[in-house]
């Protein structure tokens, strides 16, 4: 459904009825951005279905190519509406396998849920914080809910003390193994919440080699660590390192999305009759650079850091 088609439909008066636009969210291959905006501009009909295939998820149950993609792009809605209901359910299927979280979640889980989590936070710290600790859970998981846990102890939504107090049991308790992504946004909460008093933490843990310079560099937990200090109030210091809340859903699910927003003329690829072939629609986008770390050379040969060329590209 195209804006044009929108506009017509809201000056007629005849909006139609919910499910036609949940349809198109859950069976249209290219993202259907018009129908995303209806669901977001009418929540309250739509979101009972969207926490409804979150919490199927949630329970492990088999979903169709359709479902699939309903719930893909269901929690980037959510997310984008704040929609805190849907907050345990999504928190249960986070603690899912890794091998289901890659198939149902794709890009989604390493690049936009920490500010979903964020956005639909119901204020149940024990339950969000549980799944921090949790060792049997998938590390880009942990990695994501505790960075938004970072943002949400920034803007008060659990308590500064509570948060210090995990960042220090997690090191004292050893709760990942070496080079685990968690120990990444451990080391970052640490530095963007000014917890001056756990840095000594953060450097054993450099020097231990829990956190290798390949996922980042004591430089730049100092330097974030100082940022913080001079500029605590400041939102903008999240944002820069990709954490707060969905602006706008269609945005975010751009390039991670099961649909791809690029016309196959467009592309200089040379696949030519092939490329339905190779490009199936069938499955969220996965990035393929996403076991690389952000400080090794970039797989792309430009001899620059990945963090400093394709990483930040993505962002």
């Amino acid at each position: 459904m195209k804006k044009e088609e929108v506009e017509a439909i809201f000056e007629r008066g005849d909006l139609g009825p919910i499910e036609d636009y949940l349809e198109a969210v859950a069976t249209e291959k290219q993202l259907p951005a018009a129908a995303v905006g209806m669901c977001l501009i009418r929540m309250e009909e739509a979101a009972p279905a969207l926490r409804a295939i979150v919490a199927r998820a949630g329970n492990g149950e088999e979903l169709s190519d359709d479902e699939a993609r309903l719930l893909f792009r269901g929690v980037y809605i959510l997310g984008g509406a704040r929609d805190t209901d849907v907050c345990r359910d999504l928190l249960r299927l986070l603690r899912r396998p890794e091998s289901e979280l890659d198939d149902l979640l794709g890009d989604c889980l390493t690049e936009s849920m920490a500010r979903i989590v964020a956005g639909v936070f119901d204020g149940d710290v024990d339950t969000l914080l549980s799944l921090v600790v949790d060792q049997s859970v998938d590390q880009f998981a942990r990695e994501q809910v505790l960075a938004a846990a970072t943002f949400l102890t920034w803007n008060g939504m659990i308590g500064r003390e509570r948060m210090q107090r995990l960042l220090k049991a997690f090191h004292e308790q050893n709760l990942a193994d070496d080079e685990n992504h968690a120990w990444y946004a451990w080391q970052q909460a640490i530095a963007l919440l000014g917890l001056r008093e756990l840095a000594p933490l953060a450097y054993r843990a450099f020097d231990d080699g829990r956190i290798p310079d390949w996922m980042t560099e004591r430089r730049e937990f100092d330097e974030m660590l100082v940022d913080a200090e001079q500029r605590p109030e400041e939102i903008a210091r999240f944002e820069e390192v990709g954490l707060g809340y969905i602006k706008d859903a269609v945005q975010e699910m751009e390039g991670t999305d099961y649909g791809y927003n690029e016309t196959f003329d467009d592309l200089d690829a040379p696949f030519g009759d092939d490329l339905d072939t190779l490009w199936s629609h069938t499955e969220p986008v996965r990035n393929p650079l996403r076991h690389v770390g952000r400080n090794d050379p970039c797989p792309c040969g430009s001899g620059k850091k990945y963090k400093k060329c394709c990483l930040a590209d993505q962002r």
